[in-house]
C-alpha cells in the first residue's frame, strides 16, 4: 500500500459521531421505548423564514459566482459593525475572513500558527474536534484540569503548563460541553499573560450568543489583537448548521497569512451562504427567543437531575448539560443507556472526562424531560 500521512494513525472518527450512528440503528425499531437522540449539537429550532425567503430570492435574481477570497465585503462590514456595537472592539473588514463554517476557521487558524513540535494548551473538558487538527499539524494538545476552578481556566493554572514549546491556547467559552463561561477578570489576566509570553489564543466563540446569565467576555480586545484569532459562526446563534458559514477575525498582520491557508483550502465560502448570513445579521431578531427556549430547557433538566441527587455542571450558556455519572466507564454507560432506555448521549471520555456524559438540549422540552427521567431511572437502577 502506498504511504498515508502517519499523523492520521493517531486520529479516530469522533466518539460523538459513533454514538450518533449507533443510535440511528434504533430509530426504526417500533418495539419498546421511542429513541431520544441527545448526541449531536445541532439546533432543533427553526431557521428564520426571512433568511430562507430572501436568500431564495437572491438565488433566483443574482448571478452566482465566487466571492472575494475573504468573503463578501458587505458581510464583513456588518460583522465589523456588530463587534463595535456589542463589544466596543474596533474591527476592520480586511481583518475578517468568511469561512466554510467555524470548523474551517479553526483549521485555518491552526494551520497558520502551529508548527510540528509545538504544544497547544486547552482546558478540560474540551471539544473533541480540536485535537485531530492539532495532531495533523504535528503538534501536541495539552489538556488542563480546571475542575478546582469550576472548570474555568485561570492564569495560575496556565502558568503550571506553559513552557518553551507552548505556541497557543485554544479556548471555548461558553463551553461545549460544560456551558461554563469565563469571567472578565480571568479573561483579562489571560490576555495579559499571553501578550507578555508571546502566545496565541485561538478563541472559539461559536456559542457567544447563547447566554443564560451575565455577558459574554470575548477575547477579541483592542489592545491584544496580535495575540488573538477569534473563530465564530452562524450555526448555533441562528440555527444555520447546513449553511456552513463562519468567520475568523484577527489583526491584519495575521489575517494576511490566514488568507493564504483559506484560499488553498476552500478558495472562498459559498456566496449563497454568505447572503444568508448577511440577512441573519441585518434582519433576524430570533436570537433572544431562541436563548429563552434553551435557558428554560437547561434549567428544567438541571433541576430535575439535582432533585434526583444527580450532579451536573450548571450551564450558563451553550446548548448542553454535562452530567456526572460518578466513577465508571462513560462509553460503556452510554452504550448501556442506549440499549436499555433508548436514550443516546455522548460519553464524557470524548471530552477528556470519563466520569461525565453530555446531553444536547436540542429536543422539545417534554422529550428532554422524558430522557432525563430515563437517565435518572438508569442511574438509580445501576447504583450499588
Amino acid at each position: 500500500m502506498l504511504k498515508i500521512n502517519p499523523y492520521l494513525d493517531d486520529i479516530e472518527i469522533s466518539v460523538i459521531r459513533k454514538i450518533a450512528e449507533a443510535a440511528s440503528e434504533y430509530k426504526n425499531i417500533k418495539e419498546g421505548k421511542k429513541l431520544i437522540n441527545l448526541t449531536i449539537g445541532e439546533p432543533d429550532l427553526p431557521q428564520s423564514m426571512i433568511i430562507k425567503e430572501e436568500t431564495a430570492n437572491y438565488i433566483m435574481d443574482a448571478k452566482l459566482g465566487y466571492s472575494q477570497l475573504g468573503g463578501v465585503l458587505e458581510l464583513r462590514e456588518e460583522i465589523a459593525k456588530y463587534y463595535k456595537n456589542k463589544y466596543n472592539v474596533d474591527v476592520k473588514p480586511d481583518e475578517i475572513i468568511i469561512t466554510v463554517g467555524s470548523t474551517e476557521g479553526l483549521s485555518t487558524a491552526i494551520k497558520t500558527v502551529i508548527l510540528p513540535g509545538d504544544e497547544v494548551i486547552t482546558p478540560l473538558p474540551v471539544y473533541p474536534g480540536y485535537e485531530p487538527l492539532i495532531i495533523l499539524a504535528g503538534a501536541k494538545l495539552i489538556k488542563v484540569d480546571t475542575s478546582k476552578d469550576n472548570y474555568e481556566l485561570t492564569v495560575e493554572t496556565l502558568k503550571r503548563y506553559v513552557n518553551e514549546k507552548t505556541k497557543a491556547i485554544i479556548l471555548n467559552y461558553p463551553s461545549n460541553p460544560s456551558g461554563v463561561v469565563i469571567s472578565e477578570k480571568n479573561r483579562d489576566e489571560i490576555l495579559k499573560f499571553v501578550k507578555e509570553n508571546n502566545i496565541y489564543i485561538i478563541s472559539d466563540e461559536v456559542y457567544s450568543e447563547i447566554l443564560f446569565e451575565g455577558k459574554h467576555n470575548t477575547f477579541l480586545q483592542n489592545n491584544f489583537r496580535d495575540n488573538v484569532i477569534l473563530v465564530n459562526g452562524f450555526s448555533k446563534s441562528h440555527s444555520l448548521t447546513g449553511w456552513r458559514i463562519g468567520y475568523v477575525i484577527s489583526s491584519k498582520k495575521i489575517r494576511d497569512y490566514l488568507i493564504k491557508v483559506h484560499q488553498y483550502t476552500v478558495t472562498s465560502a459559498s456566496i449563497i451562504s454568505q447572503k444568508g448570513a448577511l440577512i441573519a445579521l441585518k434582519k433576524c431578531s430570533c436570537i433572544d427567543e431562541q436563548v429563552k427556549i434553551y435557558k428554560e430547557r437547561a434549567i428544567r433538566v438541571y433541576d430535575r437531575l439535582q432533585n434526583a441527587g444527580i450532579n451536573a455542571i450548571k450551564p450558563k450558556g451553550a446548548i448542553y448539560i454535562f452530567v456526572s455519572i460518578g466513577e465508571g466507564n462513560s462509553l460503556k454507560f452510554a452504550e448501556k443507556l442506549l440499549e436499555s432506555q433508548r436514550v443516546a448521549v455522548v460519553p464524557g471520555i470524548a471530552f477528556g472526562m470519563d466520569n461525565f456524559i453530555r446531553l444536547s438540549l436540542v429536543s422539545h422540552l417534554d422529550e428532554l424531560l422524558e430522557a432525563t427521567d430515563r437517565i435518572i431511572e438508569f442511574i438509580n437502577s445501576n447504583r450499588v
